[in-house]
């Protein structure tokens, strides 16, 4: 169990870190501002989901990510997500293209991708010990997984506010993870697919950035 968990976090590190060198490979040959930023992360996210689900294919490992039987409720629900997200740049009078782009990457990719991991890989690898050891412990990696974000947390402070607290802003991320984690995963219990939590994960994306 213990080994299970050190594999899995060191492939979550590992995952980290070679999304800082892509990005730095990236940046020393083109200029790195608001737009071509997000414009990484959105590409990189979308491959990574890709390459996640050809991988899975490929060795039979079934991340559970749509319900055994699609109800009503489903429906419903992905049609008001589907709603309030393009709905969002006219309520908040955000329309620019940065504004457009960061909408795009912060609530669809992000929430396909960081799903597809924990509620899908991670989840799946550790519920052979139990789901309530897999819902504590994705909640868990899931809040740790933030601080790999540092280098983003790092380019925007210099870029909006040197004053700003690195570890501050680093212990809220932890702390937000930790408490999407625990509804995220609450929500994946529940309802036993990776789908629900998208959905999830998606409509709080679209409000909390």
């Amino acid at each position: 169990m213990s080994r299970k968990l050190l594999s899995l976090s060191t492939g979550l590190a590992l995952l980290q870190l070679l999304r800082i060198l892509l990005k730095s490979a990236v940046f020393t040959f083109f200029s790195r501002t608001l737009i071509s930023d997000t414009i990484f992360s959105l590409l990189f996210m979308g491959a990574a989901s890709v390459c996640i689900l050809l991988i899975c294919k490929q060795r039979q490992i079934d991340l559970r990510i749509l319900p055994a039987k699609i109800s009503m409720a489903y429906w419903i629900f992905t049609f008001l997500v589907i709603v309030i997200f393009a709905a969002t740049p006219f309520i908040t009078q955000s329309t620019s293209l940065y504004d457009i782009l960061f909408l795009i990457y912060g609530a669809a990719i992000t929430p396909i991708f960081e799903e597809l991991i924990f509620r899908g890989y991670v989840w799946m690898a550790l519920e052979k010990h139990g789901r309530k050891f897999a819902y504590l412990s994705t909640t868990i990696l899931f809040a740790l997984w933030h601080i790999g974000y540092v280098d983003t947390v790092l380019w925007r402070v210099s870029y909006f506010n040197h004053t700003a607290s690195i570890p501050q802003i680093i212990f809220w991320k932890v702390i937000t993870g930790f408490i999407y984690g625990i509804l995220l995963g609450a929500v994946r219990y529940k309802t036993n697919n990776a789908y629900s939590s998208m959905l999830l994960h998606s409509f709080l994306n679209t409000f909390g950035g």
